[in-house]
């Protein structure tokens, strides 16, 4: 996972860690110079040897304690939505 200036591109925090166990919680420490950004990206990779049914993500943004965007994705293999991200947030 990574933040990055959407303006420029640069990633201004990255992570490696392991996000595939489930209910568990990770945090990150971002650099303070994030604020001044006028946008920025969350960009999230992952992959798998088997196809995805089923597939949930949920995040949630803090800021000092304060939970500021809530996002819920879900995608959809279906014979009518084959591919389809929905965003429910």
């Amino acid at each position: 996972m990574n933040l990055r200036d959407a303006d420029s591109g640069k990633i201004l925090w990255q992570s490696t860690d392991d996000f595939s166990v489930p209910d568990v919680e990770h945090e990150a420490h971002v650099p303070r110079k994030i604020l001044k950004c006028k946008s920025v990206s969350r960009e999230i990779n992952f992959s798998s040897k088997e196809q995805l049914e089923n597939f949930w993500l949920e995040q949630e943004v803090f800021l000092r304690d304060q939970s500021i965007e809530s996002e819920c994705f879900i995608t959809v293999w279906a014979h009518y939505f084959s591919n389809d991200v929905l965003n429910f947030s």
